[in-house]
């Protein structure tokens, strides 16, 4: 039997809504990966649609964490970090990432930070440049469209998103990440939406892209980065490991909308992890 693989998320904890850690938690663990969490921030909601949500900045107990898990010898096979509460951050997350990785750790950076053209609330240049510092550090980034034209300066362009437009959003981030780019919620048309994904090492280019849904959920990107981490950790090549990550969010939200659910309380993962862990184990052997 393997060991265990430990992957430490670091992201905030929205209290509703079905994002960052709420997602990882269960999303690492159906993959068979141990799931340490360091949050961000604690807010009672997500910042988008929601209004009036209590923010509790963690900003003063993330190092302290950080330097805990060092003294114990805890080892990560992966880091994931995501949303940030400030600009600030970045310099913390990055010590972290010095602090607790080796030369075996697989960093993954999420740059959570906009989405549909505009900013998340309270966000803006300075998180851009935060996270540009920190997808230099990064193995593998998995920005969105939106989060791609910020960090590269591209002016943003809604779908349908050309093949000329595509590359000059990876020619741009190829300047911030010299490992692996996974460009997500790319629509070539109006009937499909996937990933596109470059491999700084070997220069290949590869794309993913699944029938586009009629609906749009909040924190999909969170599932689809989650499970993406732990399946690399695990072993996964990396387009099988993409591929099954937008599998999970396709089902996910079939799901969601077959039952219903309001967009801003996120997708109905949890009835798809069942299925979801049994094509983890198929996959992995």
């Amino acid at each position: 039997m393997c060991a265990l693989k430990r992957i430490a998320a670091i992201n905030d904890l929205s209290c509703v809504g079905k994002c960052s850690l709420t997602v990882s938690l269960p999303v690492v663990s159906a993959a068979g990966v141990e799931c340490s969490c360091m949050p961000t921030a604690v807010l009672s909601t997500h910042t988008a649609v929601f209004t009036d949500y209590t923010v509790r900045d963690l900003s003063d107990d993330m190092l302290p964490i950080a330097r805990h898990w060092k003294k114990e010898g805890v080892h990560f096979d992966g880091i994931y970090s995501g949303y940030m509460i400030s600009p600030g951050q970045g310099e913390i997350i990055s010590e972290i990432f010095d602090m607790i990785s080796n030369d075996d750790t697989l960093i993954i950076v999420d740059p959570v930070m906009a989405d549909n053209g505009s900013y998340y609330a309270g966000m803006g240049e300075e998180m851009a440049e935060a996270f540009r510092k920190l997808c230099a550090k990064a193995h593998i980034i998995t920005p969105n469209v939106t989060e791609a034209c910020y960090l590269t300066g591209v002016e943003y362009q809604s779908a349908p998103h050309s093949e000329e437009y595509i590359n000059k959003l990876l020619d741009g981030l190829k300047k911030l990440c010299s490992g692996r780019i996974i460009l997500t919620g790319v629509c070539p048309d109006e009937n499909r939406i996937g990933n596109v994904s470059w491999d700084g090492r070997s220069g290949e280019m590869s794309a993913c892209f699944n029938d586009r849904l009629p609906a749009a959920y909040h924190g999909t990107g969170d599932v689809f980065t989650s499970c993406l981490a732990a399946l690399l950790v695990r072993g996964a090549a990396v387009d099988k490991a993409v591929e099954l990550s937008a599998k999970l969010v396709r089902d996910s939200m079939a799901r969601s909308i077959d039952s219903g659910i309001p967009h801003h309380l996120g997708v109905d993962f949890e009835g798809i992890l069942p299925q979801f862990t049994a094509e983890v184990e198929k996959l992995l052997g």
